[in-house]
């Protein structure tokens, strides 16, 4: 059944239409503009004269939201701080007021107090002056106390209390007056001369020490010891000397004697009395003895001047110094030639540490090999030429196995003085040390050469023969380094070059030619690419493991054709190898002109090198510092080659002839300083030119100029495993 909708009412329906229609009162409207304004913070102090506080005002209209208008700032006593357009208020003076923002008919106040801190403590005269013992000083000592912006603050107790035998003050305390300032007269301490010193405080913490100066009525001098002794070292062994400095002065207001006594005691035994010169008012020398050895043992040296108390002087009490050695016992072996084997059973307690000299008469090109073995408990070996370090991790070789196994060697076998030490990490013994002379083999050291771009195989043997002889020159293999579980990626050792999964023994040297800048400017370029480290050392640098040479195609043939290749490639493997490339990692380098003064005086510090550049006449070289290096602030060829015009025609200077090219052993033994150990028997007969005995003055013949040859690229140092460590940038 259909059921009908129900009826509605026409005058209901009018009303519904017209509501339909809209035209109705929307209702109230917000008024434009703020309705409210505050002001943050609402309260401050400032505590210094000059000092500043923003202040902010927030508006909102009626519905609580933030608004935008202009906001006036005014301040209640500008004497007492301002306020700029912005809000930010400076105090002017001590005192309070009131801080207003308004806007739109709106106000809001903020309370703002000004009320110096006392801070500091400053002397504004009467410091340091010079008066006679037991007087009063010339001038008043006159402090001022300030805020943290340097403003007196009146008002302040200031307290005066002069320090032991130093005299007395009038008055002890006073006020600081409308400048932050008072004074005290001081009159100095008459029991005494030199430094007498006054501590000036406040309340508030301040404090500051006034020093003067007391001096005799009549002059007479002073004689100090400043400082302590300095020790060349404090652990010298019982066969070594040392070397001590001892700086005396005159700090009396006259001169000394024309001689004076300074009396060395050992122990407490007088042992030797020098004369020293007289010195004026002031005046300073730094004296260095030579004493020892001593016997093992600690003992006390002791420097005293004047010890007889002849000499009338402000005090006695600066007359002495001493220090402490402590001198532990040396063994000498003495190892006469080829073949010559010597073996003692060794033991020692946990971390105590045995020391031995070898003593060698003559250099001998062989193998020095110092070996452990046997016994039980862990000692660690270490060996080095010449001087005995102070750090056993500075030592040449570190033989450090968890066992007694360990074993050091070294070439050549040279005369003069070894240091042994052998190390107890842990009990050990008893264990066999043995030492021969040549008898023992060392692993070769091996260059594995990639061609990652051939020349032809001329170019190609010749690189080959540059290889070879340098794999004479170094004569013993480093550690092995193992990239299977971090492999180095292609091209992490210039641009086409294979990634590095395998062991690398001992370097591998990735050759490429190709294009670098067309013919001539710059004809090749080197570079090591990855470098040993000592993780437990701070990362310290050792060798390279890879490295990179790069030859201008362009240049390869004419190099052929005038005899240059084979030179410039053995010059650029000596940069891979670490040559003017990895000196400043081991410290050797000093004065770099390369971000400094193009004119220093740059030089390599390496004994070995130095040593043959004396003997191959640079003894009386006195144009600078040596070994010298050539300077100029040129990235590329500043810093990392022998300085030209003192090297003439020797191998690494940036300049090279075919006729002379010399491999000097001056460049051979700088590669023992960098770790390496060295065939001297490959090195060319050299002498510095002009000096005696010199065949030449000046580079003669053809001439390459290797300017610019040293890659100013990335070195990546990696642990045992090839994992990286960091990166090191080249200046």
């Amino acid at each position: 059944m259909k059921i009908p909708s129900p009826a509605v009412p026409i005058s209901l329906l009018s009303v519904l239409a017209i509501a339909a229609c809209g035209g109705g009162d929307d209702g109230p409207t917000t008024p434009p503009g703020p309705s409210t304004i505050s002001i943050s913070p609402t309260t401050t102090t400032m505590t210094f004269i000059g000092q500043t506080r923003a202040f902010r005002a927030t508006l909102r209209d009626a519905a609580g939201q933030n608004v935008t208008a202009q906001v006036t700032w005014t301040s209640s006593d500008p004497a007492v701080f301002t306020v700029d357009a912005g809000g930010t208020v400076t105090a002017v003076s001590n005192g309070s007021g009131q801080l207003q923002a308004s806007a739109g008919g709106l106000t809001a106040n903020a309370a703002v107090t000004v009320e110096q801190a006392p801070t500091l403590l400053v002397v504004r005269s009467g410091g340091n002056q010079e008066g006679v013992a037991g007087s009063a000083l010339p001038s008043a000592v006159v402090v001022q106390v300030t805020d943290q912006g340097g403003t007196g603050v009146s008002g302040v107790v200031v307290s005066f209390a002069p320090g032991e035998g130093a005299g007395s003050v009038t008055p002890q305390n006073a006020v600081s007056d409308a400048d932050g300032e008072v004074s005290t007269e001081w009159t100095l301490g008459g029991g005494r001369f030199g430094s007498q010193s006054l501590r000036v405080s406040i309340p508030q913490g301040a404090q500051t020490i006034v020093n003067a100066r007391a001096v005799p009525e009549t002059p007479i001098p002073d004689l100090a010891i400043e400082g302590n002794l300095s020790l060349s070292r404090d652990d010298p062994s019982s066969l070594e000397t040392i070397d001590v400095t001892v700086r005396v002065a005159n700090l009396g207001n006259a001169a000394t004697p024309a001689v004076f006594p300074l009396t060395l005691s050992i122990d407490g035994t007088v042992v030797e009395t020098y004369e020293i010169d007289g010195l004026a008012v002031e005046e300073r020398v730094n004296l260095t003895y030579t004493l020892g050895p001593f016997e093992a043992g600690s003992h006390e040296i002791a420097f005293e001047l004047d010890a007889a108390g002849e000499i009338d002087e402000w005090t006695e009490d600066n007359n002495r110094a001493s220090g402490q050695v402590s001198v532990a016992t040396q063994d000498v072996i003495r190892v006469e030639g080829t073949g010559e084997v010597w073996s003692r059973e060794i033991s020692a307690d946990s971390a105590d540490v045995l020391l031995f000299q070898l003593q060698v008469d003559e250099t001998v090109n062989e193998v020095l090999t110092i070996r452990l073995a046997g016994g039980s408990g862990d000692a660690d070996l270490f060996l080095n030429y010449d001087k005995r370090p102070v750090d056993q991790f500075d030592y040449q070789c570190l033989s450090l196995t968890p066992t007694t196994n360990e074993v050091c060697q070294t070439a050549p076998t040279r005369a003069g003085v070894y240091h042994v030490a052998v190390h107890a990490f842990t009990r050990f013994g008893p264990t066999t040390m043995t030492i021969s002379v040549g008898d023992d083999p060392v692993e070769d050291y091996d260059i594995d050469l990639v061609f990652v771009s051939n020349g032809t195989s001329s170019q190609d043997e010749i690189v080959e023969d540059a290889v070879e002889l340098w794999e004479s020159v170094i004569v013993a293999g480093v550690s092995d380094i193992d990239f299977s579980d971090n492999p180095a990626p292609a091209g992490g050792c210039g641009a086409g070059s294979p990634s590095i999964g395998d062991v690398v023994d001992d370097l591998r040297l990735f050759v490429t030619i190709d294009s670098i800048d067309g013919v001539g400017s710059i004809l090749g370029q080197s570079t090591p690419c990855h470098v040993r480290i000592i993780p437990f050392l701070d990362d310290r640098v050792t060798s390279v493991i890879t490295g990179r040479i790069l030859l201008d195609e362009a240049d390869v043939a004419s190099l052929e054709s005038r005899g240059l290749l084979e030179a410039t490639i053995v010059h650029e493997i000596a940069h891979v190898l670490g040559f003017g490339t990895i000196w400043s990692d081991h410290g050797l380098l000093i004065n770099p002109s390369v971000g400094g003064s193009a004119s220093a005086d740059t030089h390599f510090t390496g004994p070995l090198a130095t040593a043959a550049f004396n003997a191959a006449g640079g003894d009386g070289y006195t144009g600078g510092a040596r070994v010298p290096v050539h300077s100029g602030g040129e990235r590329g060829i500043s810093d990392g080659h022998w300085r030209q015009s003192v090297f003439g025609d020797e191998l690494m200077t940036p300049f090279i002839s075919a006729d002379r090219s010399i491999l000097s052993a001056i460049t051979i033994e700088s590669f023992f300083d960098l770790g390496l150990l060295v065939n001297l028997a490959e090195a060319d007969d050299y002498r510095l030119p002009g000096s005696a005995g010199a065949a030449m003055d000046r580079i003669k013949g053809p001439v390459i100029d290797l300017s610019g040859d040293i890659l100013r690229s990335p070195v990546i140092p990696v642990d045992a495993t090839g994992g990286w460590k960091r990166v090191i940038y080249r200046r």
